[in-house]
């Protein structure tokens, strides 16, 4: 069954008003260091939850230790990324280290 033109329209109307809102009201609004605080751990929360099950799980089951080159890769690219602090650094790394380990690893 296809979606009414309606509610498509509606969802992206109200999705535009809270981001536009919040970029309007960012700036306006001061935030109270307990506050800002507790944003700072939105992003790393939001990014480990994504990632987490990535690195985990393949069709929804957990991938045995010993075929898991991406976890083996992300590992010391997580300490690259951490010690150096550059995305790029970080980028290329981290396709090394999993080049290499798939490639041991078969």
């Amino acid at each position: 069954m296809a979606t009414p033109l309606w509610i498509i329209i509606l969802i992206g109307a109200g999705t535009y008003l809270l981001r536009a809102g919040s970029l309007v009201l960012g700036s306006r609004v001061r935030w109270s260091e307990t506050t800002k605080e507790w944003l700072s751990y939105v992003s790393p929360a939001v990014l480990g939850a994504l990632i987490g099950p990535l690195l985990l799980l393949e069709d929804g089951n957990w991938i045995p230790l010993e075929d898991n080159s991406m976890l083996f890769a992300a590992i010391p690219t997580m300490i690259l990324a951490w010690w150096s602090r550059r995305l790029l650094l970080s980028v290329a790394a981290g396709v090394v280290f999993y080049a290499g380990f798939h490639a041991w690893l078969g």
